[in-house]
């Protein structure tokens, strides 16, 4: 056994519990060593009576590391442990705080600890996020209703878009798109960037309290939200609280009065003046000297933050998306999560992190983040054919076991944002790799995301080109059939509650002829959907085996993939 790649720790995602005092312990070990892992778990007030051993679940292994998790219910909320871990050997370890041993004498002295585990520190996040169906949206380019709420004139409906100019689309347009919105069958939007802004993308804000001008105005957006609510649909609107725009009359007081203006320490400020000859002499997001980085560490910018956060989520929104969230301090973010919360327990935080989000998803800051790191596995995986087989099975059960499983299931699973090229041009057309990808992600773990238009087949080389105006229908013959898929995969993931709730496990197809193809079943009591599908360039043919189709033989083209529910082939 690798003894140093055995780990726990009683936090993070590792040990966590809900507000019903269920306690979750996954254990770490190294890939493929352990037979066996029993969990030794007692109340430190009464040893002796209260110690039980458990048998724990072997669940998932990457390319280092096996785990195991077990989930229990101490009754009186308190929670000491230590692990029993039997190697392929046959030789029996014992695992505690201070390490490994091969005896389990002192380990109730030196178990891991949760002393008492307070409501208040549970993992929550919001009931509804784990069934949810997301539809970006970027207003600009969604829906333009006429006249426009300014009067203004605007490039005919599908000009090409660029960084600058306004294409008009507009709230009510989209208010006349919900039809549309329903029929696809999606129960959550995401709205990019609806602010006071002088840019089209509206990622620099200069009204934080003020719907932008272009796109309506406060009553519409009102009337949007009601109307969404009455058909199912729960509305969660973007935020930029790491910059402003220069505009922002705060930065503007600060360039007309330097260091005699009291809104200095709002941004970070380097020199006076602050701009010389093309030099600025200011922190910048992304060195764009439009949109200067906000000093979130200010108290008065915290509370005015706290407050746009207060207004809009007193308003009736449901939750909110974050941007740039990795660049402003920890602190400020639990503060906002505590003052969303307390005026919507239900309201979801969904921050865009890029990367590793840890830090973020320990319960006390967001419930979700942008999941970039699944985009790029599916990207490598099902587009480009960078990523095997067995790469792509290790990498996915690295992402299942890195957060704590409540945010897992909600995490925003996108393969397409306003921030990329497109998933088809990035497919370089291949519908059926397309497609496949489409059915994991429904499939999956998490909330499935769609950018506008992905459904129709709309295509786009850059994140510019993404934004083009949306095209209600068909826009390719891919487009004809993706509609189709995106239509029947909502509806089959909204009748099926191992898709929502369901565990994951990884089934083993037996190869009768040419390689093995991947294959998951998810499943809940009374729910189990398989979906089988062939990564490779070759057709192959298997048996699939699990108990509602044991030894079936199946034959799957290169990207062919096929669904089972409850043992009953499914045609989408």
């Amino acid at each position: 056994m690798k003894v140093e790649a055995v780990y726990h720790r009683p936090r993070n995602e590792f040990a966590y519990y809900d507000t019903n005092g269920t306690a979750t312990i996954l254990l770490r070990v190294g890939s493929n060593d352990i037979l066996r892992a029993r969990l030794f778990w007692f109340d430190k007030y009464c040893i002796d009576e209260s110690i039980a051993a458990v048998e724990m679940e072997s669940i998932l292994s990457d390319s280092l590391f096996s785990y195991f998790r077990i989930s229990i219910t101490p009754k009186y909320r308190r929670l000491q442990y230590y692990f029993e871990l039997m190697d392929r050997s046959g030789a029996v370890w014992y695992l505690d705080e201070i390490g490994c041993h091969q005896t389990a004498d002192g380990c109730t002295e030196s178990c891991f600890q949760m002393p008492y585990l307070n409501r208040t520190d549970a993992i929550t996040v919001p009931g509804w996020a784990k069934e949810a169906v997301f539809y970006q949206i970027f207003p600009d380019s969604f829906a333009r209703k006429e006249p426009t709420p300014t009067g203004e004139d605007f490039p005919s409906w599908g000009s090409e878009p660029d960084v600058v100019a306004h294409l008009g689309g507009n709230l009510g347009g989209l208010r006349d798109r919900l039809d549309y919105l329903s029929g696809l069958g999606i129960n959550a939007l995401y709205l990019c960037p609806i602010f006071q802004s002088n840019s089209c993308h509206r990622y620099n804000t200069y009204d934080y309290f003020k719907v932008d001008s272009r796109l309506g105005t406060l009553e519409d957006f009102k009337s949007l939200l009601m109307d969404c609510h009455r058909r199912g649909i729960r509305v969660v609107l973007d935020a930029v609280f790491n910059h402003t725009c220069d505009t922002f009359p705060r930065f503007q007081d600060v360039l007309e009065n330097g260091s005699e203006s009291p809104y200095v320490n709002w941004y970070f400020i380097k020199e006076y003046p602050l701009a010389v000859d093309e030099v600025y002499r200011y922190e910048r997001f992304s060195f764009e000297r439009h949109m200067p980085k906000l000093n979130t560490e200010n108290r008065e910018v915290r509370r005015y933050l706290l407050e746009v956060a207060r207004y809009w989520t007193q308003l009736g929104i449901d939750g909110w998306r974050l941007d740039v969230a990795n660049e402003i301090d920890l602190s400020f973010w639990r503060d906002f999560r505590r003052e969303v919360k307390a005026i919507n327990p239900e309201a979801l935080i969904i921050g865009e992190v890029w990367g590793d989000s840890q830090p973020y998803l320990a319960g006390d800051m967001f419930d979700s983040v942008m999941n970039y790191p699944f985009t790029t596995i599916c990207r490598s995986h099902f587009l480009d054919g960078t990523l095997g087989a067995t790469a792509f099975r290790q990498e996915i059960n690295r992402l299942l076991t890195h957060y704590p499983e409540p945010m897992t299931q909600c995490m925003y699973n996108l393969l397409g944002s306003h921030d990329t090229a497109r998933w088809l041009t990035l497919a370089k057309g291949r519908e059926e790799a397309v497609a496949c990808s489409v059915v994991f992600q429904f499939l999956f773990v998490g909330m499935p995301a769609i950018y506008y238009g992905d459904e129709t087949g709309m295509v786009g080389e850059d994140f510019i080109k993404a934004r083009r105006c949306m095209c209600f229908t068909p826009a390719n013959m891919a487009g004809q059939t993706l509609l189709k898929l995106y239509r029947n995969l909502v509806a089959f993931r909204k009748a099926h509650p191992a898709l929502s709730e369901g565990v994951f496990r990884w089934l083993d197809p037996q190869p009768i002829q040419g390689s093995a193809p991947l294959a998951f079943l998810r499943r809940t009591d009374g729910d189990t959907v398989v979906m089988i599908w062939n990564p490779g360039d070759e057709p192959v043919q298997c048996k699939l085996p699990w108990d509602g189709q044991a030894g079936q033989i199946l034959s799957l083209a290169p990207m062919g993939y096929k669904i089972f529910a409850n043992g009953q082939e499914v045609m989408l």
